[in-house]
């Protein structure tokens, strides 16, 4: 496979190509295998390979975010609705918790995908959040037309979305200033789905992602998702994805400041759950090291490590193909 890759400038983490390892290995300890041989290879891990530790540390749907969850509401349900105070509090307490060091150096990722703060963003599952924020000006203005009450529900959810994902960030950036924060999976791209089909993220995604300077001025580092599913894509067009989400975040990187970019890749397939082909995980490594990122981030779920057997077979799948990944890097 040839493709053209124009690569951009980011700002390098130590000035080389850093692949961090982003896995709860460490409960494979107890069945026999310890993951610390990662490190010999280049692999950017915690001290004892720990999943939370101070290289790496990623924060799952930390605080109290505004949420509707299996037809529940937390703190109000929606942004508008919510106690940002309360949500800030208990953010800070989850921060102290899993990253009780005050002089942490590492990444930092804040994990909260239960709305996004562009309203047109929210579909699908998330566009409950939309219903609810129409129902709530609805009670509010009975008498206004279906297009005002939207254009405010709009308004509204996006001034108070911004709020949360910036005071957020700010909170943990003061608290942890060593340390580099982020997002998971912004900026968002939408390549290779049913109303984009190519490589490049469609002109309105890039605008929307414009219009989030607010978020992207205060992160430190971008961590778009770069996923891969098996059944619906060729080797090629999966390449592809890959530089077109790549190059979308370097392209808002570039912007103002020089945010690092960190994309997150998985050794397994979405849909199928089997491991990555040796294409895809080379792809999923060096193609954003061609576009121009800093590096990428190796995640992996606690499913992926709960039994002897998948710890094994991970481990024989790290000596048998990130190991080859890695040689290429560090020759």
């Amino acid at each position: 496979m040839t493709m053209r890759i124009a690569a951009g400038k980011n700002t390098k983490l130590g000035g080389r190509y850093n692949v961090y390892w982003n896995v709860p290995t460490e409960s494979c300890h107890k069945r026999g295998f310890n993951f610390s041989h990662l490190n010999e290879i280049g692999i950017v891990q915690n001290t004892g390979d720990l999943f939370k530790g101070d290289k790496i540390v990623i924060l799952y749907d930390p605080g109290l975010f505004p949420a509707i969850i299996n037809g529940n509401d937390r703190n109000g349900g929606i942004p508008q609705n919510g106690d940002i105070e309360l949500h800030l509090k208990k953010l800070k307490s989850d921060l102290d918790k899993f990253v009780p060091d005050k002089k942490f150096n590492g990444i930092g990722i804040i994990d909260f995908e239960h709305w996004r703060p562009i309203w047109k963003e929210n579909w699908s599952s998330l566009d409950i959040y939309r219903r609810r924020s129409i129902e709530n000006e609805r009670k509010k203005h009975p008498f206004l037309t279906n297009g005002e009450i939207e254009k405010k529900a709009r308004a509204s959810f996006e001034k108070f979305a911004n709020s949360f994902i910036t005071k957020s960030l700010n909170l943990v950036i003061n608290e942890r200033p060593r340390g580099k924060w982020g997002y998971y999976a912004f900026p968002y791209c939408f390549n290779f789905t049913p109303k984009n089909p190519q490589m490049k993220c469609n002109r309105e995604v890039q605008k929307d992602n414009d219009r989030s300077q607010w978020m992207y001025r205060i992160s430190q580092v971008l961590y778009p998702s770069l996923y891969l599913q098996q059944n619906k894509l060729s080797v090629d067009k999966r390449a592809k994805l890959i530089q077109g989400r790549t190059e979308e975040a370097i392209r808002i990187s570039l912007k103002g400041k020089n945010v690092i970019v960190l994309p997150y890749i998985s050794f397994k397939y979405q849909d199928t759950f089997n491991f990555l082909e040796k294409a895809d995980m080379s792809n999923s490594i060096l193609i954003p090291k061609k576009v121009g990122s800093s590096g990428v981030v190796i995640w992996g779920s606690t499913k992926d490590v709960n039994t002897n057997k998948k710890c094994e077979k991970l481990d024989q799948y790290t000596k048998e193909v990130i190991y080859a990944v890695m040689k290429k890097i560090n020759d």
